[in-house]
This record gives C-alpha cells, structure tokens and sequence, in this order.
C-alpha cells in the first residue's frame, strides 16, 4: 500500500476532494491491483460511485468513506466478488 497524491485519484472524482489515495496490490490467489480512495465521509464517497467513469476494465465500490477502484482486466468474476466481499466486511 503506498500513499499518493489527491491527484491520482480518477479525474470523475478528483474534484470531491479526497482526503487520502492509496495505491493497493494485493497477493493471493488472484492478484490484484487498484486505488482506495478515502472521503471526507459516507454520502461524498456515495456521490463519487455516481460520478466515476466506469467501464468493464475496472470494478468499483464503496463501504463507508472509502471508495475502491479495482483493476479487473482479466480477473474472474468470482474473484473479484470475493475480493469486494473480504473488503467490505474488513472496513468499518
């Protein structure tokens, strides 16, 4: 995990302000890799799973304050259903 700046964040959403990017890679079964974004709170982080640009390369939720943005180019479905479901659980 290693901390960026605000302006890594996707430029949809760059303009909520956040207040922290990490960029994440994750080793397991399937690898993974993507940004976790943290928001002044819940309802900003809400508002930026609207106003991101998704496409079928990336896969996006949010729990809490925190918004994730999952690269799922070339990741199984079932994996990254179980990645999201891990994460949600984890985050408060």
């Amino acid at each position: 995990m290693q901390e960026q700046p605000a302006s890594a964040a996707p430029e949809s959403v760059r303009t909520l302000n956040p207040s922290k990017v990490w960029r994440v890679s994750y080793k397991g079964p399937q690898d993974l890799a993507g940004l976790w974004i943290l928001y002044p709170g819940e309802t900003v982080a809400f508002e930026a799973i609207q106003k991101i640009n998704k496409h079928k390369g990336i896969r996006v939720f949010y729990r809490g304050a925190f918004l994730v943005i999952v690269d799922a180019e070339g990741v199984p479905p079932q994996a990254l259903g179980d990645f999201q479901e891990g994460v949600t659980k984890a985050l408060p």
